[in-house]
């Protein structure tokens, strides 16, 4: 009874250990790509994170990492320009990371997607775009 009781035990903690390592039910997508010779901003690097609820993308958090800190800081100063034009994005700038965090709506707006898109289309979207999505 005790050995069945510890396997029961063991099965239920491995289960979850593979829903916490696999990200709860993959309600994830991360998206990245390598930009180089970009005229404005040079070479950087690209992530894009989209988290979805109820199979629809809900939010989406965009990173560039780019060479040195005074190109984050330029897009940086971009974005605060254009200010109240964003609704529903929030931008930051962390050394040489510029990290933009948005709803699927503004999103669509700032990609040009759907945001009706499911994840499976979404993800054949990005890949068309360039992207490596895991």
């Amino acid at each position: 009874m005790k050995k069945t009781v510890k396997s029961v035990l063991l099965m239920l903690v491995m289960a979850v250990m593979l829903f916490a390592l696999t990200g709860c039910g993959g309600n994830k997508l991360v998206a990245t790509r390598d930009v180089s010779e970009d005229d404005t901003f040079g070479n950087y690097k690209e992530t894009i994170e989209v988290k979805f609820k109820d199979d629809k993308a809900d939010k989406i958090t965009m990173t560039m990492e780019f060479e040195d800190k005074e190109k984050a800081e330029a897009i940086a100063s971009v974005y605060k320009l254009a200010g109240d034009e964003l609704e529903g994005v929030e931008t930051e700038q962390k050394g040489k990371k510029f990290i933009m965090t948005m709803s699927a709506e503004a999103f669509a707006n700032e990609e040009g997607f759907d945001e009706s898109l499911s994840k499976d289309d979404l993800k054949k979207a990005l890949e068309e775009e360039g992207y490596e999505v895991k």
